[in-house]
């Protein structure tokens, strides 16, 4: 305790009662449920997902006093964001924010506060948050500002740890965009698909995955791959977002997709055994309900596409053939 005084020590320390006294019911969030409103968050995905546009969209959003984002809830108390660029530069974002924020007069925008200079960026950001406080800062991109070893898990965390403590120091939510590595493209959402050792995803509180469909290049899939915080069921199926290419802009279309069918399967077993599972079960009288729930999806739309899929592979026909012993094949 030598060289430091009480008055310090109190400062940093705080009692169980004190936390407890401040009765927090449930975690305060900037976009409900999953974005905190304090702390270190990530956008991950491949290239060219629509990861800066859909962060610039989430700003515009913020600043304009909109109430929600997508669909969630908006829970803004400065309406005031400073954007880190540094893949898009002035010339491409004046471009794309003309059409992304086509709807509203200029002026709304004057609380997003771009940054194109990455020197000395922490210094920065520290002097603009006091002189004006935040809701949020991106930082785009985090590979870009690190500029090191990805794979040096023990230098990303330390690298991270300054900018948590920005973020709890003026109480705003810092969200890292990352890119996921390229021979993840064709797996399922997962945060082990993020670039780099496991130092900056286990920083996060909060990671999310963009992942375009395989199918409709419209559509994009967002997937939280982790949540510390958060009820399982918004971690086994992605909002399925709609891109409309006149605005830059997405929309949330109401539908969810298990993670199971977002990655291309050298074996379908384990979505095969679920398909038989929830079959079995239906075949019981069993809601789709409370199928969803036993089979760990979050909703009973997510049991009609399983169903669906499994009667269009062939699944609910296939039999495995067996020998009984007596030259004679049987079902097994």
């Amino acid at each position: 305790m030598s060289g430091i005084s009480k008055e310090d020590n109190e400062n940093k320390e705080i009692t169980g009662e004190q936390l407890l006294q401040q009765d927090i019911q449930a975690l305060p969030c900037l976009i409900e449920p999953f974005f905190q409103q304090i702390g270190i968050a990530c956008l991950a995905g491949s290239s060219d997902t629509g990861k800066s546009t859909l962060l610039r969209q989430l700003t515009i959003a913020i600043v304009t006093g909109e109430n929600e984002f997508l669909g969630f809830k908006i829970n803004a108390i400065n309406r005031s964001v400073i954007y880190v660029s540094t893949e898009d530069l002035e010339p491409e974002t004046a471009y794309i924010l003309k059409k992304q924020a086509s709807k509203y007069k200029p002026e709304l925008l004057r609380e997003l506060r771009f940054l194109f200079d990455i020197t000395d960026l922490l210094m920065e950001l520290e002097k603009r948050l006091t002189a004006k406080p935040a809701d949020l800062v991106i930082i785009d991109c985090f590979a870009d500002i690190f500029g090191k070893n990805l794979n040096d898990t023990q230098h990303i965390r330390s690298f991270l740890h300054p900018y948590q403590q920005l973020a709890q120091k003026h109480k705003c939510l810092i969200i890292f965009l990352h890119h996921t590595g390229k021979r993840t493209e064709d797996k399922e959402p997962n945060k082990n698909n993020l670039l780099g050792g496991q130092g900056f995803e286990a920083k996060m509180r909060m990671v999310i995955e963009l992942k375009a469909d395989q199918m409709n290049p419209s559509l994009r899939h967002l997937c939280i791959v982790k949540g510390n915080y958060l009820s399982a069921n918004y971690k086994n199926e992605s909002f399925v977002l709609q891109f409309d290419e006149q605005t830059f802009t997405f929309r949330n279309t109401g539908e969810r997709i298990p993670f199971d069918f977002l990655g291309k399967k050298e074996s379908d077993s384990g979505e095969k055994s679920k398909f038989l599972k929830a079959k079995e079960l239906k075949e019981q009288g069993v809601t789709y309900n409370d199928i969803a729930i036993q089979l760990g999806y979050g909703s009973k739309g997510s049991i009609t596409k399983l169903l669906d899929r499994g009667k269009k592979n062939g699944w609910d026909n296939s039999v495995s053939i067996g020998n009984n012993g007596n030259g004679q094949e049987t079902p097994i």
